[in-house]
């Protein structure tokens, strides 16, 4: 069994590109190729179809890809319980996160947690509420925060509340207001961003039957921050997302209320390694002390 070449399959599915997934491997994009190539060979299988618009598992591939990520992840496991015989001195954790969590709270949490495990090292990968769920579930990352309550199948705990609020230019006749009328949303340009918890957002508008004359949509925070301060629209976006941001907008509080629910999730408390659960348990800590001291 050679590692390197299941690493390699699921690499070359998750990048959806050779060269990409070459890139993230240290592979050639040639010796990708060759890995993957004697895999097929091995095991007798045609694995992913190539073309120009990028790489795809083939029929057989999409049946054998998750018992390829359970052996993954195994051996990923069998490493960190050595890990653990020896003490939390090194390791692996794998965290799944949205860009408002990147900026506002990994850094200090993990600078915090390595203050007594400094020889733990992280993964953080991106993605949407819906991505993360999947990561959780299939292994890709121990733990990852979410919306909340999250998937039935998994364990989580709530994080942390966050005010909803409507931003606009300074400039707008909005701006001197003490509260903004979601109700007025669908008469103005609106600034849609998806950014990993969005769910609550189209909730608070479909609860209030709102229908967005939505001119732009983006995944970045900083561009939609930037397109209202130019005055282009207004947006949603929750009170943590806004901050460490020095534009000239103004937020206002939406009438009616309306928030995002955080939590931080995995599979099972039971099944994560010791370094994996000792950082849930200072996530879930360190955010307690955040929500007092902000």
């Amino acid at each position: 069994m050679n590692l390197s070449q299941y690493e390699a399959f699921v690499k070359a599915v998750e990048a959806g590109t050779m060269t990409k997934a070459a890139e993230e491997l240290g592979y050639t994009q040639s010796g990708l190729t060759r890995a993957l190539n004697a895999l097929e060979e091995q095991w007798g299988v045609k694995l992913l179809t190539r073309g120009r618009s990028g790489v795809k598992p083939t029929t057989e591939g999409e049946l054998l890809l998750p018992y390829v990520r359970t052996v993954l992840h195994d051996q990923r496991r069998l490493m960190e319980r050595i890990d653990e015989i020896n003490g939390l001195r090194e390791g692996l954790i794998r965290v799944g996160t949205f860009n408002s969590v990147s900026a506002q709270w990994l850094p200090g949490m993990i600078e915090s947690f390595r203050q007594s495990y400094p020889g733990i090292r992280f993964e953080l990968l991106h993605g949407t509420d819906a991505q993360i769920v999947s990561w959780i579930a299939d292994g890709r990352v121990d733990v990852g925060f979410v919306a909340y309550p999250t998937a039935p199948e998994l364990e989580a705990e709530f994080l942390y509340r966050d005010p909803i609020v409507a931003i606009v230019s300074e400039k707008d006749s909005h701006a001197d207001m003490d509260e903004f009328d979601i109700a007025e949303l669908s008469q103005l340009p609106y600034i849609a961003l998806n950014e990993g918890v969005e769910d609550e957002i189209t909730a608070i508008l479909e609860q209030n039957r709102i229908t967005l004359d939505a001119r732009f949509v983006e995944s970045d925070d900083h561009a939609v921050i930037a397109m209202v301060e130019q005055g282009l629209g207004v947006s949603l976006m929750s009170v943590m997302m806004l901050q460490g941001f020095d534009r000239r907008i103004v937020s206002l509080p939406i009438n009616p209320p309306g928030y995002r629910d955080l939590g931080i999730a995995c599979r099972s408390r039971g099944l994560l390694s010791d370094a994996a659960a000792v950082f849930y348990e200072h996530a879930c800590r360190w955010v307690a002390k955040y929500d007092i001291i902000k």
